[in-house]
């Protein structure tokens, strides 16, 4: 079986964490005698415009093709230009880059343009489409766009079959369509459970102190990760027995410096090995997230049994429960100052929470056993089994 991945992004020299869960499903498919190629094309930068800008002067550092564990990456270049998911043609531009090939099925990550490109190639090469929704496809863009929600729906009434990352993304999306629509959680590489690693000995090698309390986000800097409200509560935190650490990129990185005693230090982008040693290291993560699909960082520090604190959105409530985490009911600096309370005064408590979650993760989110689930959703689908 050969399957063409479409996604919008995936793991480079450049960015080794960006749609890491793609990469995972697809090494897992690979590992299971699945031929999985992707094509993630990347916005064309034109002479001398790299200078302007760091992400267009990263965008020229990726190859144009690479191999990772023998999936083949396809990254061709494509006329970009602003906002173009919420208003523009872009997956019409991106059929332009990909050349014809050879497959049995297409599975597109994201409803739009990777769901309405992979509906152009239906159209195209007679095979047959999966559509994964991952988050603010389904939970967000629709409202914004009047052109997004046509695209949106037409990718729900026209793929072969849907599926979502989480319960409530497919609650929503099955409001707008009489089909079935299937949960199916991409899932990590998950090793077989033994204890965790020596947290005061990581400490060492990563240069952390060992008598503070060590609180980590990790993910974009953007204003819709609550790290505004996240920054504020540190600053009224006050407090030099706490210090922050911030794993990743955005445009509000340079606002993050300290301003009172509670250290913060900025990290930037790290590849998944480094992020899963902070981990370990740490003694809570923190996602005061508006919006999320199933936020894979939770999912990861929950592999680890490392205490979450999060807010009560999208696909988060799934994992983050009173059993196994912290919710914030609100994204605000006091509902952030509480829970870093809480998780503070009774360390044995977040241990024991750490602890469910990683046994619900072991239990829902193993790549290896959700691959199995796909590929015989795969072959149903090829059979005519699914109509």
């Amino acid at each position: 079986m050969r399957v063409l991945f479409l996604s919008p992004d995936f793991p480079s020299n450049v960015h080794p964490s960006a749609c890491i869960f793609v990469q995972t499903q697809a090494l897992e498919l690979q590992r299971l005698g699945v031929q999985v190629d992707v094509h993630a094309p990347i916005p064309l930068v034109l002479p001398g415009m790299a200078r302007l800008k760091p992400n267009w002067r990263a965008y020229t550092q990726i190859p144009n093709q690479y191999d990772v564990e023998g999936v083949r990456v396809l990254r061709p270049r494509y006329l970009a230009f602003p906002s173009e998911n919420l208003w523009g043609w872009p997956h019409r531009l991106k059929a332009f880059s990909l050349p014809a090939h050879s497959c049995d099925l297409i599975h597109a990550h994201f409803a739009h343009p990777e769901g309405t490109l992979g509906l152009l190639l239906k159209r195209r090469w007679k095979k047959p489409l999966v559509v994964t929704l991952h988050g603010d496809d389904a939970n967000t863009y629709p409202e914004q766009s009047p052109r997004y929600r046509k695209y949106y729906k037409q990718v729900l009434a026209q793929a072969d079959l849907i599926l979502t990352v989480s319960d409530g993304i497919r609650q929503k999306a099955q409001a707008h369509t009489q089909r079935p629509v299937l949960t199916h959680r991409v899932g990590l590489r998950l090793p077989p459970m033994q204890e965790r690693p020596d947290k005061r000995g990581l400490r060492s090698q990563l240069g952390l102190p060992q008598d503070r309390f060590v609180l980590l986000f990790v993910g974009t800097l953007v204003q819709y990760k609550g790290v505004l409200e996240l920054s504020e509560a540190l600053r009224q935190l006050d407090d030099e027995g706490v210090l922050a650490v911030f794993i990743g990129d955005g445009p509000l990185r340079d606002g993050l410096g300290s301003s009172s005693r509670t250290q913060r230090i900025l990290l930037g982008q790290q590849p998944n090995a480094v992020v899963r040693r902070y981990m370990v290291a740490a003694d809570a993560l923190i996602l005061p997230s508006y919006r999320e699909g199933l936020p894979t960082v939770v999912v990861e520090a929950g592999a680890v049994g490392l205490p979450v604190i999060a807010s009560n959105r999208g696909g988060t409530p799934e994992i983050v429960t009173p059993e196994t985490g912290y919710r914030l009911e609100e994204i605000s600096p006091a509902a952030i100052l509480a829970a870093i309370a809480q998780v503070r005064s009774d360390p044995l408590e977040a241990q024991a929470r750490g602890e469910r979650l990683r046994q619900h993760v072991y239990r829902h989110y193993d790549a290896s056993r959700n691959a199995q689930q796909l590929v015989r959703l795969y072959r149903r689908l090829l059979e005519g089994g699914l109509g």
